[in-house]
């Protein structure tokens, strides 16, 4: 991954807690570190192939003098989604946002916050239950799920009631699929999920067993991934019409869906 580095611009803000700061103004110091995957430029030494600088340097400068909230970590956040909606080619942004006059007494050189940023991607998992409250199980999940820092445009298909998998001798299931953007990394994603199957009292003594919610990764963008802990795609996704049937309402798969189990709506939603 390659990097470029935008350090120490010093432009006039209005962000801060208290009037004097938002009428006033104040000195802010922004870095930016770009991380791009090779940067096409070093080969062809065409100005099209690399970051225009001078870009970025003119969105953060607006972010910065337009900006009248209270916090330089909101800011920061800001310039973070500003710079990644700019060019696409950039993977990943560390924005450090510094406030040298902090209104603060005591002796210091500056008062920063440093936030790294991944470009979002589009996500789509897909989720099951068939113990207790099935409905409000998916509907306690898609909240917890929607409520993620990091997540936004979040998106439900329909819910179906489908025959269970595996293990034929338990409840039906209700499934659905949600998708969303986010810049959580999947490793990262996957803990979130396991602490709200977790919270929603999700058990794991048999394989594909009963269970109370069930939330698996389906797609992160284009990532490939082939880990003991984590495979994406999902293995057997297309396999399996419970997946697909919802899927397909968030997703061109470009497929039929397969005729494993039946599956039939149980409620339309959007």
């Amino acid at each position: 991954m390659d990097k470029i580095t935008l350090a120490k611009m010093d432009f006039e803000g209005h962000t801060g807690c208290f009037d004097f700061e938002k009428k006033d103004g104040q000195k802010f110091v922004v870095s930016l570190d770009l991380f791009i995957d090779r940067i096409k430029g070093c080969y062809t030494d065409e100005l099209s192939d690399t970051v225009d600088y001078s870009k970025i340097y003119e969105i953060t400068k607006e972010i910065v003098t337009s900006d009248s909230g209270n916090l330089i970590e909101c800011l920061a956040q800001k310039i973070a989604d500003g710079v990644l909606k700019a060019d696409g080619r950039i993977e990943k942004v560390i924005v450090t946002v510094s406030k040298p006059e902090a209104p603060v007494k005591g002796i210091f050189e500056t008062m920063e916050v440093t936030i790294g940023r991944n470009k979002k991607e589009f996500v789509i998992l897909s989720l099951g239950s068939n113990l207790g409250d099935r409905e409000a199980n998916i509907n306690a999940a898609e909240e917890a799920l929607k409520a993620l820092p990091g997540v936004e445009g979040f998106k439900t298909a329909s819910i179906y009631e489908t025959e269970p998998v595996g293990l034929e001798d338990q409840p039906y299931f209700l499934n659905t699929c949600v998708g969303f953007y986010t810049d959580i990394e999947p490793f990262e994603l996957l803990d979130k999920i396991h602490v709200i199957e977790n919270d929603l009292l999700r058990t794991r003594e048999i394989h594909w067993g009963p269970r109370t919610i069930d939330i698996d990764i389906i797609f992160y963008g284009d990532k490939v991934i082939m880990k003991p802990e984590l495979t994406i795609p999902h293995p057997r996704w297309n396999l399996r019409s419970f997946v697909t049937v919802p899927l397909r309402e968030l997703k061109d798969v470009g497929q039929d869906h397969p005729d494993d189990k039946k599956v039939s709506l149980y409620r339309k939603r959007g």
